[in-house]
């Protein structure tokens, strides 16, 4: 299948946990969100002022979370199709976001340090350190066990 609709590359997708629809981010500085089933667009997410890197949907709150060179993370609300929150507690561009499957949190990534983040509302909770590079890939496992993978 086929998505038209970004106006140049897409950088990252997520597919929604519970629900048929794709979300995705690009160098527009969009997240678009797509139904799964037909291709049609659902969401045209503005806000960001640079490149989309990251995305996520969990299905706890109908919510796109997304994080972008211009060093902010984004809380969408995906029923309204609005942002919900803008967080800037980064100083340099985010790369990678992960869902916590149990916890109700999320974490973000930039070569500052990762930061991990209660939902709905973005509320700050800790900084976690050790990497001194640009953080690619995060992820997040029932147990809490975070991995993460950069370019050192």
């Amino acid at each position: 299948r086929n998505y038209h609709g970004h106006l140049s590359g897409v950088y990252c997708a997520a597919l929604h946990p519970t629900l048929d629809l794709l979300v995705t981010g690009g160098r527009d500085s969009t997240v678009r969100v797509w139904d799964v089933r037909t291709c049609a667009p659902v969401h045209v997410l503005g806000g960001h002022q640079n490149t989309v890197c990251a995305v996520s949907t969990q299905a706890a709150e109908p919510q796109i979370i997304s994080g972008a060179h211009d060093s902010t993370v984004r809380l969408w609300d995906l029923a309204a199709g609005k942002s919900r929150a803008t967080l800037t507690n980064h100083k340099k561009s985010v790369r990678a976001l992960a869902i916590h499957p149990k916890e109700y949190s999320f974490v973000s990534a930039s070569p500052d340090n990762i930061k991990k983040w209660k939902c709905p509302d973005g509320e700050f909770m800790q900084n976690l350190s050790g990497h001194n590079t640009i953080i690619q890939a995060m992820a997040v496992n029932e147990d809490g066990v975070l991995v993460s993978g950069g370019d050192n």
